[in-house]
């Protein structure tokens, strides 16, 4: 048997267990690898004990831990066994992978294009939290403005001179001054032009301390959002209630349903809650 070949021998269980303690959490292969952020293919490859097709190293005892943590397991008695099959994984040295290639002078080396891609989304999620924090709330100064554009019209005086116009003295009456608007116009028995709209069905308010997966569906089977969502965001969402609710890092997150603050510790287990709120 060659080394490889024993030393996935010898490591072999710590994924079975894995495997075993996820399902009795119930959670699914697709949780774990949003709670995680590695992908579905390396969550099944770590449960099959599948080492050679996982990155070595402390890459591979991050994994084994985090996964460890999440599933309320003992990190270190698992991370002792893997170092015990893996002698020497927590320093992995590699040759450069552009070793032999000269590098002309005066040419200057750019990010990779993943970094460069990590780069712009950190600044753009920044971006966003400013301008959550900091940016423009309402609009009184515009719609202010907007009411002192107009001018009012200067009225024509249309009436007489009050020498031209004939007294009683003289024989003849004063001309009739014009009707009043007629009082139907403001009668109590009409509707007022601004009663009250029925207000709307109470929101869904999501507060994020830190970053949490969320996925909201309503009474009508529609999905409100599904996805991840940044440190220090805010989500809201109305629809027909009652809601089924999923919440990845659930620790991290507060609820509101209108007024009523929605405890989710009750609904979580492994760090993601489940729940409905009518």
């Amino acid at each position: 048997m060659s080394e490889a070949a024993a030393v996935e021998a010898g490591a072999r269980g710590i994924g079975a267990r894995l495997r075993e303690a996820r399902v009795a959490a119930n959670l699914t292969i697709e949780e774990v690898a949003h709670s995680l952020k590695f992908s579905p293919r390396q969550i099944e490859r770590l449960e099959a004990d599948d080492y050679a097709a996982l990155p070595g190293g402390t890459i591979l005892r991050g994994f084994v831990r985090n996964y460890a943590r999440l599933l309320k397991l003992d990190a270190d008695a698992l991370l002792h066994e893997l170092d015990a099959v893996l002698p020497g994984s927590t320093v992995e040295v590699r040759p450069p992978e552009n070793m032999g290639v000269a590098v002309e002078p005066g040419e200057q080396r750019g990010l990779s294009p993943a970094l460069s891609a990590l780069a712009a989304l950190l600044l753009a999620a920044l971006l966003l939290v400013l301008w959550h924090f900091f940016g423009p709330s309402s609009k009184p100064p515009v719609a202010a403005a907007s009411r002192s554009e107009p001018t009012a019209a200067p009225v024509p005086d249309t009436a007489a001179p009050p020498a031209t116009q004939p007294s009683g003295a003289e024989g003849g009456s004063p001309p009739p001054t014009p009707a009043d608007p007629p009082a139907a116009a403001v009668s109590p028995s009409q509707p007022a032009a601004d009663t009250p709209v029925q207000s709307a069905a109470p929101a869904l308010q999501f507060s994020f301390a830190d970053r949490s997966w969320v996925e909201v569906i309503d009474a009508g089977k529609r999905q409100l959002h599904s996805g991840e969502n940044p440190a220090g965001s805010q989500l809201t969402l109305q629809g027909r209630p009652p809601f089924e609710i999923v919440v990845g890092n659930a620790g991290r997150v507060t609820l509101t349903y209108g007024e009523r603050a929605i405890d989710l510790a009750p609904h979580t287990r492994a760090e993601v809650a489940r729940l409905k709120v009518e």
